[in-house]
């Protein structure tokens, strides 16, 4: 292990390399030819009688299928809209971005912006449970420049949309052997709990102040406490360096 990743290994930095060690996927053998896929994002909800497009003769669902579905597309597409293009124009004061180098649709519910250094997407859904309920969610869906993330404008454009980066593996992974491989490292065991029927499992790391949630097709970092992105993208870097370090070859953008 490099010198560089020994500095930044404190006690829970050493457990959470462990963790990310015993999450390999065994079954891919160059992650090169399957990446990972990363993504950042954020939600919030509520009731659908909320949202801007929603009238007085409407009904909420009691249930949720494609017109259910459709309903909430419509009667939160002003909703979406109007984030998106908040975003926007927050995107070009900050960044200085000129028209022609940014890219725009809204549409049904769905906003998506590409600019030079990043592609975001924003959209409403019904939840599935309970169905009266929706889901606004902003995903930062690809970056084409890494150092984006350091700079101060970013952080401020999204420090309130953003707070959970997803991690998606190119194949699902064997839980119940990792939870018991983890469960054999006395470290982890304060660490460590799952599901009875061992479908997922989570780690909670104060002094990271990360939550770690696993299931067989992906993992999600969030912060314990107070949301902050600039901290969220610092601790989740250190374990991207440490996953690198064992083998893996996590990234947001692709080469």
């Amino acid at each position: 292990m490099h010198a560089h990743v020994k500095h930044i290994l404190r006690k829970e930095s050493i457990v959470l390399s462990l963790i990310l060690a015993l999450i390999n996927c065994q079954a891919v053998t160059r992650v090169n030819e399957q990446p990972f896929i990363v993504h950042l994002r954020g939600s919030n909800g509520g009731r659908i009688r909320k949202l801007s497009g929603f009238e007085k003769h409407h009904r909420e669902p009691d249930s949720c299928n494609d017109a259910t579905r459709s309903f909430v597309h419509r009667v939160g597409h002003a909703d979406v809209q109007s984030t998106a293009e908040r975003l926007y124009r927050e995107l070009r004061a900050s960044f200085g971005y000129k028209r022609r180098t940014l890219s725009y649709s809204c549409e049904d519910g769905l906003a998506c912006l590409k600019t030079p250094d990043f592609e975001l997407e924003i959209r409403v859904e019904q939840e599935s449970e309970p169905p009266n309920q929706y889901r606004l969610s902003t995903v930062l869906t690809q970056l084409h420049n890494d150092a984006i993330t350091q700079d101060d404008r970013f952080l401020d454009c999204f420090n309130h949309s953003c707070d959970e980066l997803l991690v998606q593996f190119p194949q699902a992974i064997d839980l119940d052997d990792k939870i018991d491989r983890i469960e054999a490292i006395d470290a982890l065991a304060e660490c460590l709990d799952y599901a009875p029927d061992a479908t997922s499992f989570e780690l909670k790391l104060p002094k990271l102040d990360l939550h770690i949630a696993v299931t067989e097709t992906q993992m999600t970092f969030r912060q314990l406490t107070y949301s902050n992105l600039g901290r969220l993208l610092e601790h989740s870097q250190k374990a991207f360096d440490i996953l690198t370090e064992a083998g893996f070859s996590l990234r947001l953008t692709e080469r």
